[in-house]
């Protein structure tokens, strides 16, 4: 077996041994039950851990990931998860999180995608296009932290008018949506202010939103 894999299993081996020193029962427990409390949508840059940077352990945390973070009504990966975490565990709470130093967003401030890449970014380009005035007076780095803030707050737009989110507040159930945004260079997770948690709350946002 090579060298690479052979670290995945010592590295393996040492965490589950840590873990069931501190915590015996740990992976007991775990097996009995999922019950996480939050779903996290988000990018799959391996710089962003959804774990580890909200410092949550295996269960607290229903995680679906894809380049760009971004959200389609008719991707069905990403409404299944959305559908599961809500309808089956019953997940109150939703964070979207983008981060700064996104290769998706550089690659749509590029024009660099290609094939599929370009293909899944389409929203993505569109987005920027429609908000392309605001970009005119910006550097390059506030163009790409603006488009990254931005296509955050897009995604949560966007995953408020899927069907799952809408029926449970149709029944005055409790679901609130977060828009955050994590920053590569200090380790930090940032309020972009776009927390919905009812469709009075959402008719709001798009009330001063441009997407």
């Amino acid at each position: 077996m090579k060298d690479e894999i052979e670290d995945i299993f010592r590295n393996n081996r040492s965490w589950a041994e840590k873990i069931s020193l501190e915590e015996p029962d740990f992976f007991h427990r775990l097996s009995q039950i999922q019950n996480p409390e939050f779903l996290w949508i988000g990018c799959s840059d391996s710089r962003v851990p959804a774990n580890q940077i909200t410092g949550l352990l295996p269960g607290e945390l229903f995680v679906h990931r894809n380049v760009g973070n971004i959200i389609q009504l008719n991707d069905i990966n990403c409404m299944t998860a959305v559908k599961f975490a809500i309808e089956e565990l019953k997940v109150a709470n939703i964070i979207i999180c983008g981060h700064y130093k996104c290769s998706a967003v550089k690659a749509v401030l590029d024009n660099s995608a290609e094939g599929l890449v370009k293909k899944w970014l389409e929203p993505l380009g569109l987005l920027y296009q429609k908000n392309k005035l605001e970009f005119a007076d910006l550097s390059p780095e506030a163009s790409h932290n603006k488009l990254c803030e931005l296509n955050v707050k897009a995604q949560v737009n966007s995953l408020c008018r899927s069907n799952s989110v809408l029926d449970r507040w149709e029944n005055n159930q409790a679901l609130n949506i977060y828009g955050l945004i994590y920053d590569i260079q200090d380790g930090l997770l940032k309020d972009l202010q776009v927390s919905i948690s009812s469709k009075d709350d959402l008719f709001e946002f798009q009330s001063t939103a441009y997407f």
